[in-house]
């Protein structure tokens, strides 16, 4: 058999297997975020607290006839970014490895709920995977290199996050490389990629402008607050400077959200944000508050040692189904969507076992298996880190960057840390498998 055809055979399997949420729930997995992804991909819009880039991705790869489609063309994008990924370490032996890797994360962690759920989760894995690629590719420059640099930027726009971690990693892979020349033999690959990917950001502020946007994001001081609400910074502040200033949030200081929580500071009704307007109110003195916190020592501290702490708690928030909750007809959430757009799939969404309600699964007996598999992954690695230092290090920074601008920026979600820590777990099979089969092969020849 050809090789070409052995490689489409591996990524056609893997798109099997990775469906298997979708096909076990008898449609496809929906979030209260597919609503508005729907609705401006449906319609060509954009909305300013969503990227408007994943929202058409939706509308064309849906063909505005079937979201199977969509998660059909996502879980393409993610095999064949994986199978590249995995050739690229694997060498020769992708073809024998590829399947059964895909199988053991697809079982024991979130990537094929991800690639089942109308969301860009799965795009943050895809991102930090074609970034490993990138680097270490070996023909850097070259008409393949720039094809797969392009798509790696395009993959950024599908979430605001995507861009603002990747600055981060390139910013600390590149200072790696100013210490220690010898991590990227190449001298230019990583500074092309940094520029590339701030002036992604530009890039991406300027088509949002062309839609009649001024700003790469016009509602990321609401989004900040209420991490600041979450992490008790706000309510700090709000205590002694109430007493001087005169904010109309100042009256809502001791009930900003339930539970403290920053998603019910932006969504519950009962909050100091939708008591104030909501998004009908610019909320302008927002960005006062902020700016004042970022410029006080003393609140700068405080949000520094939350940002740590909210990180830290990131990398345990493993659990796989947290985000996965029933939109019965008639109630909140993405059935509009579906309904207006995607009408002869309205029987599929009925009888779906997501909106029914009756989507068993063990799915805390397996966020526990995966937290076991990530938790001996990293000690795994460990033993493979000299050997494979740039993949290793790529793939870390990119995880721990997330987990950083999540952390830091918006709520604590069990989805921000489990849509691409998954990597550490695969990294360790490909390497663990690497050894065995050359160990294998030595003895086969004695």
């Amino acid at each position: 058999m050809k090789p070409q055809v052995k490689s489409l055979l591996s990524i056609l399997f893997g798109v099997l297997i990775t469906l298997w949420p979708a096909i076990y729930n008898h449609y496809v997995l929906l979030f209260t975020d597919s609503q508005i992804y729907i609705t401006c991909g449906n319609e060509l819009s954009f909305t300013e607290d969503r990227s408007f880039v994943y929202g058409w991705f939706v509308g064309f790869s849906s063909l505005h006839k079937s979201l199977w489609l969509t998660i059909i063309a996502q879980s393409l994008f993610f095999n064949w970014v994986c199978y590249s990924f995995v050739k690229q370490l694997a060498k020769r032996n992708t073809d024998y490895l590829y399947i059964p890797l895909i199988a053991v994360l697809s079982v024991f962690s979130a990537l094929a709920w991800d690639v089942s759920h109308i969301l860009p989760d799965i795009f943050s894995a895809i991102a930090i995977m074609l970034l490993v690629i990138l680097v270490r590719h070996k023909k850097p420059f070259k008409t393949e290199w720039y094809l797969l640099f392009v798509t790696y930027l395009l993959v950024l726009q599908m979430h605001f996050s995507f861009m603002l971690y990747h600055c981060l990693a390139m910013v600390i892979l590149f200072l790696m490389k100013l210490i220690n020349p010898q991590f990227d033999k190449n001298k230019y690959v990583l500074l092309c990629i940094l520029l590339g990917v701030f002036i992604n950001i530009g890039l991406f502020t300027l088509e949002k402008k062309v839609l009649g946007s001024d700003k790469f994001s016009k509602v990321s001081h609401v989004f900040l607050m209420g991490k600041l609400v979450e992490n008790g910074v706000l309510k700090e502040y709000l205590d002694e400077v109430c007493v001087t200033k005169k904010y109309e949030i100042c009256q809502y200081k001791d009930s900003l959200a339930p539970n403290n929580y920053s998603g019910n500071f932006i969504f519950h009704p009962s909050s100091a944000f939708q008591k104030t307007g909501a998004w009908n109110n610019p909320h302008i003195e927002y960005n006062v508050i902020i700016r004042d916190i970022l410029f006080t020592p003393k609140y700068l501290v405080k949000y520094t040692k939350a940002i740590i702490a909210e990180t830290i708690k990131l990398f345990n928030r493993n659990e796989i189904g947290s985000s996965i909750f029933a939109y019965p007809i008639g109630g909140w959430g993405p059935h509009p969507a579906v309904a207006k757009y995607y009408t002869n799939e309205m029987n599929q969404y009925k009888v779906s076992l997501q909106n029914t309600n009756t989507l068993y699964f063990p799915f805390g007996f397996m966020s526990g298996i995966y937290k076991v598999l990530l938790l001996l992954s990293v000690i795994g690695l460990m033993f493979y880190v000299r050997s494979n230092l740039i993949s290793v290090c790529i793939a870390m920074v990119g995880i721990v960057s997330n987990a950083l601008v999540t952390g830091g920026l918006v709520g604590l979600e069990d989805r921000y840390a489990t849509r691409q820590n998954y990597l550490v777990i695969l990294l360790l099979l490909i390497f663990v498998s690497n050894s065995a089969l050359a160990f294998y092969k030595k003895k086969a020849k004695k």
